[in-house]
């Protein structure tokens, strides 16, 4: 889904409707001073990309929450994924019944002793 552009008008609508201040710290922005219209709920958690779902906030404050929402989205990937049945791919190959894998040498090796060639 495509993401709206913010014309000065929408900006300046979702700066006053918020009062002037960043709704993360709810500090005032000050005149001059850098800010951002944000999504208060990120939009691949299901927010709207509309103005009922923006708001204003301070560039560093910003940044954090971002920080915070990519955490929270990877986390609702895992989980859909899990619920669906999609299991994580192994990054080790499966080993043949009688082997483990030796994590000092690297390599696998027959229970009973002996090393298995990969090149067989």
């Amino acid at each position: 889904m495509k993401r709206q552009t913010l014309s000065t008008m929408k900006r300046l609508k979702v700066f006053e409707k918020a009062g002037g201040r960043c709704h993360i710290c709810s500090q005032r922005i000050q005149a001059g001073q850098v800010w951002e219209v944000e999504h208060v709920r990120p939009l691949a958690l299901h927010g709207k990309d509309d103005e009922s779902n923006m708001a204003p906030a301070h560039v560093l404050c910003h940044s954090g929450k971002t920080a915070d929402d990519v955490a929270a989205i990877a986390r609702a990937k895992r989980r859909k994924a899990k619920h669906i049945g999609i299991k994580k791919a192994s990054t080790f190959p499966k080993l043949p019944p009688g082997y483990r894998f030796d994590w000092r040498t690297r390599r696998p090796v027959k229970i009973g002793g002996g090393v298995v060639r990969r090149d067989a």
